[in-house]
């Protein structure tokens, strides 16, 4: 669950002295969660857009996340649906799954959002840096109609964020136009 990774605060005040601080800091990203799903909840009368949450390997194929994963909930949470409904194998301890190139065309090219996972290769600010990495790319739909965000590069170093992540795939799903300043972790490449 997405904020799994937020409650090892409750295990780290508890071993240094500080549970009231951490318990306060866990309330404040359930807080975010709770908003996040009560704002995607109120807009549910949209059409819940499909999503692809990706990064290309160095060997050229994609890693995406099962489906069971905490990042496709989250997608959820935020009013979208992840491209991928059942993906990988829940009991196995990885949350990724490396697939080649032209099946995850398949599964993934209908997909009205992509959003290009930094955390291994790094931050791209272009559209035509993500087509660098495969040209297959071009054709997928949200590449068309530049719906192709990315990650920060420091993203996975913040759990105590994930509220504020949640909030940015939420603005990515519903303001057509959003303004850079509304997102924190996830940004629009040119």
């Amino acid at each position: 669950e997405p904020l799994g990774r937020t409650e090892w605060v409750k295990l780290y005040g508890l071993l240094t002295g500080h549970e009231k601080e951490a318990e306060d800091a866990f309330n404040k990203e359930q807080a975010a969660m709770e908003e996040v799903q009560n704002s995607a909840a109120a807009s549910g009368d949209k059409e819940t857009k499909t999503v692809a949450f990706f990064y290309i390997t160095s060997n050229g194929q994609a890693n995406v996340r099962k489906s069971a994963d905490y990042l496709p909930k989250m997608i959820e949470m935020a009013g979208g649906q992840y491209i991928f409904k059942d993906l990988g194998d829940e009991e196995e301890a990885t949350s990724t799954i490396s697939m080649q190139m032209e099946e995850f065309y398949a599964a993934a090219k209908d997909a009205d959002y992509l959003i290009y996972n930094s955390a291994v290769g790094g931050t791209i600010e272009t559209v035509e840096e993500l087509l660098e990495k495969s040209g297959l790319l071009s054709d997928f739909k949200a590449v068309k109609e530049g719906n192709v965000w990315c990650t920060a590069e420091n993203l996975y170093q913040k759990s105590m964020a994930l509220g504020d992540f949640a909030s940015d795939i939420h603005v990515m799903l519903t303001e057509e136009k959003p303004d850079p300043a509304e997102t924190k972790y996830l940004y629009r490449l040119k």
